[in-house]
């Protein structure tokens, strides 16, 4: 099996290199269902479990292998063990949804995330502005796919709006009913490019890769006529092989997108390059004098809403913060009560 196909590259060589183990693997997570997971490495494809050390030292869920990794994985019969994650170099994680506070790990080690938004009642330009938060401060370049644009006799007022608010990304309307969606595609598929479908249930992911692997590989639903949607069906990540094209991951609709990571300007870059020319460098944008933010709001260079969204994204990052930190120190007292309790446990 060669591995370089599924973007064994220098970077995860050296790091696996300098490890210096005997009769262990380098492999990449194709699959995973809850802890489960299917490998893929020289040798072929295997299923594999994490090793005990590797799930008691997490902090979080991030910490564990996901979808994407390169892993340092040991070979027993027809089964795979994986001892160690390789350091990333990108990923896309969120807060997990609900009350638990954890990361989740949407996709890692990808080089273009598309960010899928269909032209029916999905289309919402704030949730594809926090879309391209995500990819950005994990390091992955997003490119916007206005999916279904067959339901639209024009699509340039859509098209227009979203370039405004995603200034330098690149935007394409797209249908698997046209030609024109794969053309789209040539552009950024290549051997040895990760990329990920990410979006709400229903916009026409697994779709599009079906339309990519010329096959009907991934189930889709059909569009419900009340609701004018597609239906969920994607369950699981997956990193599927497209011959000559790289690799694409797969993954289930995003019901709740809360931001992870703590870069506050990701995303918001406008304000941030304004935010150098106002008096003070802590400026708040609020009541301080010879605020550049400000003016910009008050000139219409700026939208107010932006300047308020700015806000709210602050202040979820503050309190995020806060969080981290409490968990940080109770995962610190349970390892040491553990640790004394049992002696024989190396950390």
């Amino acid at each position: 099996m060669d591995i370089k196909k599924y973007g064994y590259s220098k970077f995860f060589k050296d790091q696996f290199e300098r490890l210096k183990k005997r009769s262990f693997f380098p492999a990449r997570v194709v699959s995973q269902s809850r802890n489960l997971y299917k490998v893929v490495c020289e040798k072929g494809f295997f299923d594999a479990k994490l090793s005990g050390s590797l799930r008691r030292d997490a902090l979080f869920k991030s910490d564990l292998s996901a979808v994407g990794d390169w892993v340092v994985i040991s070979i027993k019969r027809d089964k795979a063990y994986i001892h160690e994650t390789l350091q990333r170099k990108s990923c896309i994680t969120r807060k997990t949804s609900g009350k638990v506070f954890n990361e989740q790990v949407l996709s890692a080690n990808v080089d273009i995330a598309f960010i899928v938004s269909s032209l029916d009642e999905d289309f919402n330009i704030k949730r594809i502005r926090r879309y391209i938060s995500l990819a950005k401060t994990g390091k992955v370049k997003p490119v916007i796919l206005l999916s279904k644009s067959d339901l639209k006799d024009d699509c340039s007022e859509f098209l227009q709006e979203v370039k405004d608010s995603a200034a330098n990304i690149p935007v394409h309307a797209v249908s698997v009913k046209n030609k024109d969606a794969s053309e789209v595609f040539k552009e950024y598929l290549k051997e040895g490019i990760t990329s990920v479908f990410i979006g709400s249930s229903g916009v026409g992911k697994s779709t599009l890769i079906n339309m990519l692997l010329g096959s009907d590989r991934q189930k889709t639903g059909e569009i419900s006529e009340k609701a004018k949607k597609g239906k969920h069906i994607t369950s699981s990540r997956e990193l599927i092989l497209i011959k000559d094209r790289g690799l694409v991951i797969d993954t289930p609709g995003i019901r709740e997108l809360q931001v992870w990571n703590e870069d506050i300007d990701t995303g918001y870059e406008d304000i941030e390059i304004l935010s150098c020319k106002c008096r003070f460098f802590d400026c708040c944008h609020d009541t301080e004098p010879d605020c550049e933010v400000k003016k910009a709001v008050e000139d219409g260079v700026l939208s107010k809403q932006r300047l308020e969204n700015w806000r709210a994204h602050k202040l979820e990052i503050e309190n995020l913060k806060k969080m981290k930190e409490l968990s940080a120190k109770i995962f610190a007292k349970r390892k040491v009560k553990k640790n004394k309790s049992d002696p024989d446990n190396v950390s």
